[in-house]
């Protein structure tokens, strides 16, 4: 990592329904891996692994109940209430927290647009917190200055959850393969970025569907490649996917801080 160590944005706010059982409302970035730390934790050693120590995480859904765990996390960090009720900052000699509540319902560029008075005009790392990698971000950042874009995106290939079943001629399979990786590239929640990106942001506007197609439109959106491990954890089976692996590998995307 450079000397001039970028700040990281995490996106943690939303609903995350599709991890909630019937009666579950843990927000996602509390709920515990197998060594019975809450996955925001993982993800903020992982970050802090590259000497990575600010970070500016965008809440909403159990904004609370996180600062909550992280002041418990870091129990000699001193808070402070900055800006009203929907910011505060904890400062510990290992890492230094914002977290900004956008409100349950924010979608991400608004979330990203509230983040932007403690970013400044400073390059910066953006990534999902239910999100697991062991992705070199010293590799991404050299990308992403050589590539001169606005936002360079990581992108990697993912399994099929399903066989794919080749048809030849007439009813005849021809070939089946179980859960073959599948050829496209899909992002993989990480991203840097220069400060442009706050210009480009309106909270009616999807960060994926509108601002990430514009950006490419204008040769401003670069990719970097990933073909190591690469976890996201959207639903509940994944969720049991990641625990099984942690139980059998241990924590596969960390190095000691």
């Amino acid at each position: 990592m450079s000397p001039a160590r970028p700040p990281v944005v995490l996106l943690c706010g939303g609903l995350g329904l599709r991890q909630r059982s019937h009666g579950d409302d843990l927000p996602k970035p509390l709920r515990p891996l197998p060594d019975g730390r809450p996955l925001i934790l993982h993800v903020l050693d992982y970050y802090r692994a590259f000497g990575l120590d600010e970070f500016v995480l965008c809440l909403g859904y159990g904004a609370a109940a996180v600062g909550d765990l992280l002041r418990r996390a870091f129990p000699g960090a001193a808070s402070a209430i900055t800006n009203g009720p929907g910011l505060f900052r904890l400062a510990a000699p290992v890492v230094s927290l914002t977290l900004v509540d956008s409100g349950v319902r924010a979608g991400k560029c608004q979330r990203l647009r509230d983040a932007r008075p403690h970013i400044g005009d400073r390059r910066f790392l953006l990534g999902y917190a239910d999100v697991l990698s062991d992705l070199d971000l010293n590799h991404l950042l050299r990308t992403h200055e050589a590539a001169g874009g606005m936002v360079t995106l990581t992108v990697t290939q993912v399994r099929s959850p399903y066989g794919l079943v080749t048809i030849g001629r007439g009813t005849l399979v021809s070939g089946f393969a179980e859960k073959p990786v599948q050829p496209g590239l899909v992002s993989a929640g990480y991203f840097a970025c220069e400060p442009a990106l706050f210009q480009e942001l309106s909270p009616e506007l999807s960060l994926e569907r509108e601002i990430l197609p514009r950006l490419a439109a204008r040769g401003q959106l670069h990719a970097f490649r990933h073909s190591g491990l690469w976890l996201a954890l959207d639903t509940l089976k994944d969720f049991a996917a990641v625990e099984a692996l942690v139980t059998r590998e241990g924590c596969a995307w960390l190095t000691p801080v």
